[in-house]
């Protein structure tokens, strides 16, 4: 018998024989509209944290267990409304080298006046990584697309005329014999 339910995701309301079932880690059912929504957002979970991962190990340099400061994290949300989180990685990873170079050359007052610093420089590179990350995103399409009509021409030279089968339909059939 179903019971309702309500997405952990979207909120959307249905019951427990339609939406897919998953049991957390303290045996605790949760329930999402389908599978590739919850995957959807496992993947985008993840994203999420391997980039605050990067941002702390890598960039700042904090020792594990270190906190990223919550206007960090507010302004990389506020960034993630429109941006990938694969594109704001990007974009830490390729400023990488200016960022430390103005963590070191600069004295701060406050961590907030350092975030605020570092979140600049980042909204002024984004665009350009951006477009570099939609390019390859296109490319991997199109090769996808290109590798599946591979295989439909091959499928195709596999296919031969069967010589030996009967000629109905042939032209000559509507042939008189003084038109031939």
């Amino acid at each position: 018998m179903a019971r309702r339910c309500v997405c952990q995701i979207c909120k959307a309301k249905g019951n427990t024989d339609t939406f897919y079932k998953v049991t957390d880690q303290n045996g605790k059912n949760k329930y999402y509209c389908n599978m590739e929504e919850y995957e959807r957002f496992i993947k985008e979970k993840l994203k999420r944290d391997n980039l605050f991962k990067f941002i702390s190990e890598e960039v700042f340099e904090y020792d594990p267990g270190q906190i990223i400061p919550p206007v960090m994290v507010k302004s990389i949300n506020d960034l993630h409304t429109f941006y990938d989180y694969e594109v704001i990685q990007e974009c830490f990873n390729v400023c990488q080298s200016d960022i430390k170079y103005w963590l070191n050359a600069k004295n701060f007052c406050s961590e907030y006046h350092m975030v605020r610093y570092v979140m600049k420089i980042i909204e002024s590179n984004i665009n350009d990584v951006y477009k570099k990350w939609r390019y390859k995103q296109k490319q991997k399409i199109e090769e996808e697309n290109n590798v599946l009509d591979f295989g439909i021409i091959n499928e195709m030279e596999k296919v031969t005329p069967n010589s030996n089968s009967n000629n109905k339909g042939n032209i000559l059939d509507f042939l008189d014999e003084e038109d031939i």
